[in-house]
């Protein structure tokens, strides 16, 4: 069986703050830390415990 699991990283506010970019029109992205939304994670746990349950 094969799961697809589509993900997004975003910014991490916790290791960051973050900040307006010079020109005023977007976040300043140079020193932001990505990681994976929490909410994935738990869409990768489930679908690896189904393919471990089915086989």
């Amino acid at each position: 069986m094969e799961i697809l699991v589509c993900v997004k990283r975003v910014p991490d506010t916790e290791e960051n703050e973050i900040e307006i970019a010079d020109d005023g029109r977007d976040i300043d992205r140079d020193d932001l830390v990505y990681s994976v939304n929490e909410w994935d994670n738990y869409a990768v746990e489930e679908a690896i415990q189904i393919v471990d349950k089915v086989g």
